[in-house]
């Protein structure tokens, strides 16, 4: 997914732009190294995003300039969010709503840079598509004018990833990230999440191993966004969110309407794998869930079949076993072959697997022994069970039994798609078409 990288001359008092202080920033040099910084930051990117005035006055002025850094300027594309601009003369600018831009950073391409155009900046971060800060601040104080964040932006922290002086004239030039977000859990957990787009809220809940940046979930996050306001977390235990001893079922629930609740005391929900267990949970508790989507629930409904307990993975991982415990879901509870897996066990991000095999009795708790739970019967909610056709039996199985088990549910089958081996944009088309359904 492309970036969206905002660049932007600041002052100490967060000024970018005061009528009647035309050129305050050339006041000051920024030598070779920030000219460099600027030419290096056009040259990488893909295209331009621009509110109205900003495109305005660079429509008018760039076209007359010429150079390596005009010549780019001029032929880069260039998306204008507007909905009073009709004519743009400017070679390659097309016009688009703000709803747009998240369907243009799906697309494939490089990054995106916005200059200026502050208005649009605040409509961005408040919707969560920035990805980048660049910001050249100039010791200069204007004492009032357009700042790039208003009075009424919402309390974000970012994280700084470079400072760096440019220039003789104390000119710096910082970089920031957005961090993520948290809410508190019931019993005091802080829970990490992510939130991205714009309209009803959506809360993404992930399987086993992944947390919110796992490319499934942040793609499904991705597809969303045009759409609704996605929540995407990390479940307890795991990335950035915390964990409190001891693990029960109920304390993950609490932690999902935590979610809801900061998303507005109500949404729509995505579990994916025991993920989708989980959300199935939730909903037969009473959560406030609106619309439940889940995707191949890994129930064991064979006969004679079960699955892992929760009691011997967190025993293994407890005694220092990870691996084991790791090796003992994959092949038991996921039928991966062995050979597979000791193929797995060879590759850089085994480490990485092992650091969350803690969590896996949370998984094989929240999915039980095998059968889908009688309570899952409570759910009333309306619900699309979601399963690929190159699944294993036992996945089609389980989501066909989820299917008859809950009152208002339908199976929806996704062709070519697998557990473990999904298309996130293909899971996450048919889980908008059933949300706005």
């Amino acid at each position: 997914m492309r970036k969206i990288i905002v660049s932007a001359f600041m002052t100490l008092d967060g000024v970018i732009e005061k009528p009647g202080e035309l050129g305050w920033a050339f006041k000051f040099d920024r030598g070779p190294e920030g000219n460099a910084v600027k030419m290096d930051e056009i040259s990488e990117a893909g295209a331009l995003l621009l509110g109205r005035t900003t495109y305005e006055g660079f429509a008018q002025a760039w076209p007359q300039q010429t150079g390596e850094f005009a010549d780019k300027m001029n032929g880069m594309p260039k998306y204008v969010v507007s909905g009073t601009l009709k004519d743009p003369r400017w070679e390659n600018t097309t016009v688009i709503a703000l709803d747009d831009v998240a369907e243009l950073k799906r697309q494939p391409g490089d990054d995106i840079l916005v200059n200026g155009s502050a208005k649009l900046v605040q409509a961005l971060a408040e919707r969560g598509l920035v990805d980048e800060y660049r910001l050249m601040v100039y010791p200069i104080l204007l004492g009032g004018g357009q700042r790039l964040f208003g009075d009424d932006a919402e309390e974000a922290a970012l994280e700084l990833v470079t400072a760096e002086p440019v220039g003789s004239d104390g000119v710096m030039m910082l970089t920031y990230r957005p961090r993520h977000r948290t809410v508190t859990s019931a019993d005091g957990t802080s829970i990490a999440y992510d939130r991205v787009g714009a309209g009803p809220a959506v809360v993404l809940v992930q399987g086993a191993f992944s947390t919110r940046h796992d490319p499934i979930m942040a793609g499904i996050a991705g597809t969303l966004a045009s759409r609704f306001t996605v929540y995407n977390y990390d479940r307890r235990g795991r990335g950035d969110s915390g964990d409190v001893a001891p693990y029960s079922v109920q304390r993950e629930i609490e932690d999902l309407t935590a979610l809801i609740e900061a998303a507005g005391g109500e949404a729509m929900v995505f579990g994916g794998s025991s993920g989708g267990a989980l959300a199935l949970e939730a909903a037969a508790a009473g959560a406030p869930i609106t619309k439940l989507a889940v995707f191949e629930p890994p129930y064991a409904t064979g006969p004679g079949r079960t699955l892992p307990s929760a009691r011997e993975l967190a025993a293994l991982a407890e005694e220092g076993r990870r691996g084991d415990a790791v090796e003992l879901f994959l092949t038991e509870g996921a039928e991966m072959p062995p050979e597979a897996v000791a193929g797995m066990q060879a590759q850089p991000f085994w480490p990485q697997i092992e650091a969350v095999a803690h969590t896996l009795a949370y998984e094989a708790a929240v999915v039980g022994d095998g059968p889908v739970p009688d309570r899952l019967s409570e759910v009333s909610v309306p619900t699309v069970v979601l399963a690929g056709s190159a699944s294993s039996d036992r996945m089609r199985d389980a989501a066909e039994a989820v299917t008859g088990r809950l009152p208002d549910a339908r199976l929806t089958p996704l062709e070519g798609q697998a557990h473990g081996q999904a298309d996130p944009v293909a899971i996450g088309q048919a889980v908008e078409e059933f949300f706005t359904s």
